[in-house]
């Protein structure tokens, strides 16, 4: 079975509640993941993220992005 390895990019603020060594995670994960699916690979906080984009472009997390791309992630933004 194929592997694809992506990059995941965490909002910086996010360093201050969670133990992550830096901002940017590399992760393996399956051909036909999700960005979901790497989030979890990563053992990432899953229900803080909303969005995602690559190269600019909004993605949901339901997207499977291809091997080396770089994602950024995005919270899940609260009004008040």
């Amino acid at each position: 079975m194929s592997r694809k390895t992506v990059v995941l990019k965490i909002p910086r603020s996010f360093l201050r509640y969670y133990k992550l060594p830096s901002d940017v995670v590399e992760v393996q994960g399956p051909e036909d993941a999700t960005i979901q699916d790497l989030i979890r690979l990563a053992e990432l906080p899953e229900m803080e993220f909303g969005l995602a984009s690559i190269n600019g472009d909004r993605e949901y997390l339901s997207y499977r992005p291809k091997d080396g791309q770089f994602i950024e992630l995005h919270p899940i933004l609260m009004g008040g």
